[in-house]
């Protein structure tokens, strides 16, 4: 079967930094492909990974879960080996992931950038019964009681549509084909359960991690809790150094938000904050005006 959201490679294959990114789950690599180019245009070599059974239809979710997941990135990992610096950058689960990878291997890590990631997943007695409902109930369709009549729902509709397909379009005065993408769009009890199990088994490790981490949370994400952003770096006392930063106006999937050039920016500040070029710069520069304070003393201009 053709691979239907194939991963992608950018930037200079020369490059001395190198990023893994990982997308979110039942995501694409398509939702990181702003943030690569962004970064293939600063001089790094760029590998968006597609994460295992999420390459085809939801059917290859029911035979994949966390060993799988993890398996998926050592392996992306492994393709940028024979650079000098890698850094990894994951969307939600993407990023779970991500952090579980730099806990393993912290000398092959330099950094990373944890995108809307969660570190738990709070609700009612719905969130409760996964691990219970993963026996009875194999699919879960997210779309079913949404108003399709509501032009926000929509355009977030469309939007995800045209990740996986750019040249997209949805006629949402068809109730025939509103009733069917309500029926198309699923999602496998039981991968939802592994994606919490997962959640839990990173959550139990974050004190172990020790890069440097970049945490960048919408204060209006409907799909995980902003508070992970806070419990995510309060666990993570040992990694150094460590930032948060905030967007106000975005949902769930930052990197395709109205704040993505934002998150970008951040990401491109991060790793050129750890790039030895940057320090050995960042360190001659503080020598030079060390040198030109001392002179200023010797010989004052006035």
């Amino acid at each position: 079967m053709e691979q239907q959201n194939p991963s992608f490679l950018l930037g200079p294959e020369d490059a001395q930094r190198a990023c893994l990114l990982v997308h979110g789950f039942s995501g694409t690599p398509t939702e990181m492909l702003g943030l690569g180019e962004a970064l293939a245009a600063q001089g790094i070599r760029v590998y968006g990974m597609t994460l295992a059974g999420h390459n085809a239809s939801p059917e290859a979710l029911l035979q994949n879960g966390r060993k799988q997941w993890l398996t998926s990135v050592e392996t992306g990992l492994a393709q940028l080996a024979r650079y000098p610096q890698v850094f990894v950058a994951g969307l939600s689960m993407g990023g779970i992931l991500s952090l579980l990878l730099a806990i393993r291997y912290p000398k092959s890590i330099s950094g990373v950038i944890a995108l809307s990631t969660p570190t738990r997943f709070t609700g009612g007695w719905q969130i409760r019964a996964v691990p219970l409902a993963r026996y009875f109930i194999t699919w879960f369709y997210p779309l079913q009681n949404l108003d399709f009549n509501d032009p926000k729902v929509q355009a977030e509709v469309l939007q995800q549509a045209q990740l996986r397909d750019p040249n997209a379009t949805i006629d949402f005065s068809d109730a025939q084909a509103v009733a069917a993408i309500k029926q198309m769009v699923r999602i496998p009890i039981p991968a939802i359960a592994e994606l919490f199990r997962l959640t839990d088994q990173c959550r139990r490790q974050l004190g172990k991690l020790r890069s440097p981490l970049l945490i960048i949370q919408s204060k209006r994400d409907q799909t995980v809790n902003p508070d992970c952003a806070f419990e995510l770096y309060r666990l993570t006392e040992a990694a150094s150094p460590k930032s948060l930063f905030w967007l106000t106006r975005s949902d769930h999937v930052i990197t395709t938000g109205p704040e993505r050039e934002e998150v970008y920016q951040y990401s491109i500040d991060f790793i050129n904050s750890l790039s030895p070029l940057t320090l050995d710069a960042a360190k001659t520069a503080q020598s030079d005006h060390v040198l030109k304070d001392s002179l200023d003393e010797i010989h004052p201009d006035h």
